[in-house]
C-alpha cells in the first residue's frame, strides 16, 4: 500500500489513452526528472504529449479558476483518456511562432525591454538634443557649488532675465516694481547688427512705414574645451554687454527695454569665502525668477563673468545653454506601445505605409501598353486606365517604351501627376479617401509597403526619449545590439554606489535573463528584432528562455524539439539551460529526435513502432541506460550507429571547370560581407553554419528574391548584392520552406494535391448522388451546399474566451464531420465523403487503387514519409517538417523539375532518423530528374550526404557572414576553422 502511494506521489501515471491513433496505452512519467518522448513521425509523440498531457495538465488548471472560465469548460475539448493521477500545472512550448503584430519585438517577448525601460527611468540622465549638454536641475546648494566650481577666482554678476513675453506688468509698472523691491541694474546683452538683405522684397518691406526694426540678440556659443560641447559644464560664452542704472531720473524718463534684459542680483567674486553671500543671493534670484515672470514654470539664474562667460542655472532639469526642458522620466516615456512615449509620425512601429514603387511597377522592363503600372491594369481600374493612356496620348509620351527607358520627367509626370493627369500618387490619394470600404482597403494595400519613419529612424521612440542616457547609450542603441554585445555592455557597466542602490535588483534581472538567451543559442538576435520574423525554433529557445527567467517550479513543461534550427555547437548550452529547469523542481517532457538531447535525458518513452495507424503504442518506457539495451527499438541503431544504411557516393563538384552554375557577387544583406558564392547546379548543395551566421539572409533572403525577379515568377525586394550570373541554366525556381501550405482549416494534404477533385467527382457519379441531382461542388468544404452550415466545413466552432485563448471545440451539429446528414448518406464502397477525409493515405492508396489519378500523388506522400497524414488533416495543425515534405511531394507529383532550383530551409525538422534517410533519397530524386537542390541545414546526416557545403561563419551575428569552407563534406572536414568540420569529423569517424 505505501508502496502505491510513494509511487503515485513520485509518477505523473495515465492509462486508457486512445487519444488520435493512441491504442488504450499506460504510461509513468517521473516528476522532477527529464523524460524525452521518441519514434517516427505520427507514431503519436505529440498526441501523447501535447493533445493529452499538457491538454489535461491545463484543463484541470483552469478548473481552479473563476466562474466566468469555467461556464466553458464543459465544453472545452477533454482528451481521451479513462484517467491521469498527479499531473502539475502545464506550460507548452511549442515549435510554432504565432505572433502576426509587428509591436511584439524580441525585447517585449523575453520582457528585457520592460526592465531596460525601468532602468532608464531609475538612473538615466537626459542631455540636450541640441547642445548635448547634460541636463541638470540645481537646488541653492548644488547651484552655489557649480558656480564656485567653474568660475573660481572670477567676478561676475548674478542675473535672472525678464522677459519680453510674460512679464508681470509693463513698462512703468514694472520700473516702479523693480525699484521699490531695491533693484537698480540692469544687464542688456550686446545686439548684433541686423542682417541686412539685398532682395527686392526686402526693400519693399523696408519701405513700408508700419516696418520695425528688429534686433537680433547674439546666441552664445560654447567655450571650448568647457563641457558643453561635451555635456559637461554647460558654460558658454559672449560679448558682454552693458551694465544699466535704472534709479536716476533719466533711467526712470526713458523706461526699461521692450526686448528681454536682465535684473542685475548681485555683484560678486566667485569664491569659496563668498559661499554664503553666493547662496543668499541665488535665493534671492530663483524668487525674483517667479515674482517678475508669469511665464517661467521653474525658478532659473543666469549667472555671468565680467570676462563674458554664462552659465545658467535651473531648479528644474534643463540645459544649461539653452534652456531645453526633457519631459519627466517614466517607465511609459520609453515604452514604444505607449503614446506617451511612441514617436508620433509611426504611433510607435517604426515605420510608416507608402506607395511601394516596386509593387506599383514589379517589372520596369515593361511598357505602359503592357501593363507596367500594375494598379491602372486591375479590372476595377478600367477607368482610370482609360485616362491614363489618353493623357500619354496627349503628352506625346511612348506607352511602347519600356518603363526603365522612359525619360525621367515622363516618369515622374505620371508617378506624381499634374493639373491635367491625376498620376499614379493622386489615384492612392484619393482611394484613401473612400478606404472605409472593405474592397478599397484590400487594393490600397496591395501597393503598400513599409518605409522607415523619417522622424525616428525606426527607433520607434519619440525624439526626447533617445537623448535620455546610460555610458552614453540611449535605449534603442542597446534594443539594436545583438544579445552578446548587450550582455557585454551589461557586465561591464559601472555605476556610481548610489545608482547602485536604486537600480540593483533590475540590473540583476538584466543579466540574468541575458545570460540565458546566451544559452539557449539566440545570441546574434536584437531586443529590437520583431518576433513574427523569428523561426519556430528560436522563438521556442526565446519562451524557454523566459520561462527559466521566470522561476517557476513545480510546473509541467512540455517542449517540441527544442534543438531544432541549432549548430551542434550549440546543443550543449540548450541541454544545460533544460537541466536548470528541471533542478528549480520542474517536470520536463520533450518531443525530440537530437542524440544529445535523448542521452542527457533520465527517462525515454519511445511510440512506434510506425507512423498513422501502425504507430500509437508505447515501444518502450523506462530509463535512458537501459534504452541502449533494448533491442527492438527503431531508434536505439541510429544512436548506437547500427543502422545499414550505406553512404551515397558523393557526385565530384570541381567549382573552377564546372559550366552549369549559379554565381551571386557581392552579397551584403544583414551580416553578409560582400559575399561571393558559387553554387553548382544538378547537385545537393547544403549551405550551413552556426545559428545566425547568415545562412537564411544568403539563400531565401537575397539568392530566391533574385532569382524569382530574373525569371519573371515573382517580384519580392531582395537583400543587396552585386551581380547573379548563370540564371540562364535554370527555368524555374522555388523555396519550400516549413510555412503552412494553408490558413483555412478546410485546407488539408489531399486539396493540395488536387486530388480531391477526383473524389468529389467519384462521389458525384455514385447513382444514389446522381439520382439527387448532387454535383461534384455538392461536397466540396469550400462552398455553401453539402458543408456543415452552422462549422461552415471546419468541424469545429471558435469561442471567443475574453481575457483567455479562445477554447476550440467539436461542432455538435456535424459532430465533426464537416458535412450535412443527407450528403454522408452517399457512399462509395461502403465509405462516405467524411469516412474517405478520415483515411491515413496508407488505408487510401489500397481502397483508391483502380484510380491512378488518385493513387498515384497519394504514392508520392509514401515516398516522403506522409503515408501516416489523414487526407482531410486540416493543414494548419501539420508540424513545419510535414508542410515542407508536402511540398516536396507535390513537386514529385508533377513532370518538370527539369532545369528547377529547389530551395529547402531545414527540412529535416520534426523527421525521425529513419525519415532523414527517406528525404536524402526523395532530393537525390529531384536532381536524378534534372533539377538542383539548395539546403540551408545542421543535420549532420544532411551535410554527410551532400555533394557540395558552402559553411558560413565563422560565429554568429557581426562576427559572422563569411565563408569559412566551401567544397565537399570531406574538404568541410579538413578545414580547421570550420566548427562545422569538426562536429561532422566527429560524426564520421564514429559511423565507420
Amino acid at each position: 500500500m505505501k508502496d502505491d502511494v510513494k509511487d503515485r506521489e513520485h509518477n505523473i501515471h495515465l492509462w486508457g489513452v486512445k487519444q488520435n491513433n493512441l491504442k488504450n496505452i499506460e504510461v509513468k512519467i517521473p516528476v522532477g526528472s527529464m523524460t524525452v518522448i521518441c519514434g517516427p513521425s505520427g507514431s503519436g509523440k505529440s498526441s501523447l504529449a501535447f493533445e493529452t498531457l499538457f491538454a489535461e495538465g491545463q484543463r484541470r488548471f483552469i478548473e481552479s479558476m473563476s466562474n466566468y472560465a469555467r461556464q466553458f469548460l464543459n465544453k472545452a475539448p477533454k482528451p481521451d483518456i479513462e484517467g491521469i493521477n498527479n499531473i502539475p500545472p502545464a506550460i507548452s512550448i511549442e515549435q510554432k511562432n504565432t505572433i502576426k503584430s509587428s509591436r511584439s519585438t524580441v525585447g517585449t517577448t523575453t520582457e528585457i525591454i520592460d526592465y531596460l525601460r525601468l532602468l532608464y527611468e531609475k538612473i538615466g540622465r537626459s542631455y540636450c538634443p541640441t547642445h548635448h549638454c547634460l541636463t541638470e536641475k540645481e537646488s541653492v546648494t548644488e547651484a552655489t557649488d557649480k558656480v564656485i566650481k567653474n568660475f573660481s577666482g572670477k567676478r561676475g554678476y548674478l542675473l535672472v532675465e525678464i522677459s519680453a513675453e510674460g512679464r508681470v506688468a509693463e513698462g512703468k509698472k514694472l520700473h516702479s516694481l523693480l525699484l521699490q523691491d531695491g533693484y537698480l541694474r540692469i544687464y542688456i546683452p550686446k545686439v548684433s547688427e541686423p542682417v541686412k538683405s539685398s532682395s527686392k522684397a526686402a526693400k519693399k518691406t523696408a519701405g513700408k512705414k508700419a516696418t520695425k526694426k528688429v534686433a537680433a540678440v547674439e546666441m552664445p556659443t560654447p567655450v571650448v574645451g568647457m563641457g558643453s560641447g561635451t555635456g559637461v559644464g554647460g558654460v558658454t560664452s559672449e560679448d558682454m554687454g552693458t551694465v544699466v542704472e535704472i534709479g536716476d531720473a533719466a533711467a526712470i524718463k526713458k523706461g526699461l527695454p521692450k526686448e528681454s534684459f536682465y535684473l542685475v542680483i548681485d555683484r560678486m567674486s566667485f569664491n569659496e569665502e563668498e559661499r554664503g553671500r553666493i547662496a543668499d543671493s541665488m535665493t534671492q534670484a530663483y524668487e525674483a525668477s517667479i515674482k517678475y515672470n508669469t511665464n517661467f514654470i521653474s525658478r532659473k539664474a543666469t549667472v555671468l563673468t565680467t570676462e563674458g562667460q554664462r552659465l545658467q542655472i535651473s531648479e528644474e532639469s534643463s540645459c544649461p545653454v539653452c534652456g531645453y526642458t526633457p519631459p519627466a522620466l517614466s517607465s511609459k516615456l520609453f515604452s514604444f506601445n505607449s503614446p506617451i512615449g511612441a514617436c508620433p509620425t509611426c504611433k510607435g512601429f517604426g515605420n510608416i505605409l507608402d506607395i511601394d514603387e516596386e509593387k506599383v511597377i514589379p517589372n520596369p522592363n515593361m511598357s505602359l501598353a503592357q501593363g507596367a503600372l500594375s494598379p491602372f491594369w486591375m479590372p476595377s481600374a478600367a477607368h482610370e486606365k482609360k485616362q491614363l493612356l489618353a493623357y500619354c496620348k496627349k503628352a506625346k509620351i511612348d506607352t511602347h517604351t519600356p518603363w526603365k527607358e522612359l525619360p525621367k520627367d515622363h516618369r515622374d509626370v505620371i508617378w506624381n501627376g499634374n493639373k491635367d493627369f491625376f498620376g499614379v500618387r493622386g489615384l492612392f490619394e484619393y482611394l484613401d479617401q473612400i478606404k472605409y470600404k472593405m474592397h478599397v482597403r484590400v487594393f490600397i494595400s496591395r501597393f503598400r509597403s513599409p518605409f522607415i519613419c523619417p522622424t525616428c529612424k525606426g527607433a520607434r521612440l519619440r525624439v526626447e526619449a533617445n537623448h535620455v542616457l546610460i555610458d552614453n547609450s540611449n535605449i534603442n542603441q542597446l534594443s539594436n545590439m545583438t544579445i552578446e554585445d548587450l550582455h557585454q555592455f551589461f557586465q561591464k557597466l559601472q555605476l556610481a554606489p548610489h545608482q547602485l542602490e536604486v537600480a540593483n535588483e533590475v540590473l540583476k534581472q538584466i543579466r540574468a535573463r541575458l545570460e540565458f538567451l546566451m544559452r539557449v543559442g539566440v545570441h546574434y538576435l536584437s531586443l529590437g528584432r520583431e518576433t513574427r520574423t523569428l523561426s519556430g525554433g528560436e522563438y521556442q529557445r526565446l519562451i524557454l528562455a523566459n520561462q527559466l527567467g521566470m522561476g517557476l517550479s513545480q510546473a509541467l513543461y512540455v517542449l517540441d524539439e527544442p534543438t531544432v534550427g541549432l549548430h551542434p555547437r550549440d546543443n550543449d548550452r540548450l541541454i544545460s539551460i533544460l537541466k536548470d529547469l528541471k533542478e528549480l523542481g520542474n517536470t520536463l517532457v520533450i518531443v525530440e529526435h537530437d542524440h544529445d538531447v535523448i542521452k542527457a535525458s533520465e527517462n525515454i518513452i519511445e511510440m512506434g513502432p510506425g507512423s498513422g495507424y501502425l504507430g500509437g503504442q508505447v515501444v518502450y518506457s523506462g530509463t535512458t541506460n537501459d534504452f541502449y539495451k533494448f533491442d527492438k527499438s527503431v531508434t536505439v541503431p541510429y544512436l548506437l550507429n547500427k543502422s545499414s544504411t550505406p553512404l551515397r557516393i558523393i557526385r565530384p563538384v570541381d567549382v573552377e571547370s564546372y559550366k552549369v552554375k549559379l554565381e551571386l557577387k557581392g552579397a551584403k544583406g544583414h551580416n553578409l560581407k560582400n559575399l561571393d558564392v558559387i553554387i553548382p547546379l544538378n547537385r545537393l548543395v547544403t549551405v550551413t553554419g552556426v545559428s545566425g551566421s547568415g545562412k537564411s539572409t544568403l539563400i531565401s533572403k537575397t539568392l530566391y528574391p533574385a532569382l524569382a525577379r530574373a525569371l519573371d515568377i515573382e517580384y519580392i525586394p531582395s537583400q543587396e548584392y552585386a551581380a547573379l550570373e548563370g540564371v540562364e541554366h535554370i527555368k524555374n525556381v522555388l523555396l519550400i520552406d516549413q510555412s503552412p501550405i494553408g490558413k483555412s482549416a478546410r485546407s488539408s494534404p489531399i486539396t493540395y494535391l488536387k486530388a480531391f477533385d477526383a473524389i468529389r467527382t467519384i462521389m458525384a457519379t455514385v447513382p444514389e448522388a446522381k439520382a439527387r441531382g448532387y454535383t461534384p461542388g455538392t461536397f466540396s468544404l469550400n462552398v455553401d451546399g453539402g458543408r456543415c452550415p452552422a462549422c461552415k466545413g471546419t468541424g469545429y466552432e471558435e469561442i471567443d474566451m475574453m481575457f483567455m485563448d479562445n477554447v476550440v471545440i467539436p461542432c455538435d451539429v456535424c459532430d465533426s464531420k464537416k458535412y450535412r446528414p443527407e450528403i454522408l448518406e452517399i457512399q462509395y464502397k461502403g465509405k462516405n465523403v467524411s469516412e474517405i477525409l478520415a483515411m491515413t493515405v496508407s488505408e487510401a492508396m489500397n481502397f483508391f487503387v483502380a484510380h491512378p489519378n488518385i493513387r498515384k500523388p497519394l504514392s508520392v506522400l509514401k515516398e516522403v514519409g506522409l503515408d501516416y497524414l489523414a487526407l482531410g488533416q486540416p493543414a494548419n495543425s501539420l508540424s513545419g517538417g510535414e508542410s515542407q515534405r508536402l511540398k516536396i511531394a507535390k513537386e514529385l507529383s508533377q513532370v518538370h523539375q527539369k532545369s528547377t532550383l529547389y530551395i529547402l530551409d531545414e527540412p529535416t525538422t520534426g523527421l525521425h532518423f529513419r525519415e532523414v534517410e527517406l528525404l536524402m533519397r526523395v532530393l537525390n530524386k529531384l536532381i536524378e530528374t534534372g533539377g538542383s537542390v539548395v539546403v540551408v541545414e545542421h543535420n549532420l546526416d544532411v551535410i554527410r550526404g551532400s555533394d557540395y557545403v558552402i559553411d558560413l561563419g565563422p560565429e554568429a551575428g557581426k562576427k559572422g557572414g563569411t565563408i569559412v569552407a566551401q567544397g565537399s563534406p570531406d574538404d568541410i572536414i579538413k578545414a580547421k576553422k570550420s566548427l562545422t568540420g569538426q562536429y561532422l569529423k566527429r560524426y564520421v569517424e564514429s559511423h565507420r
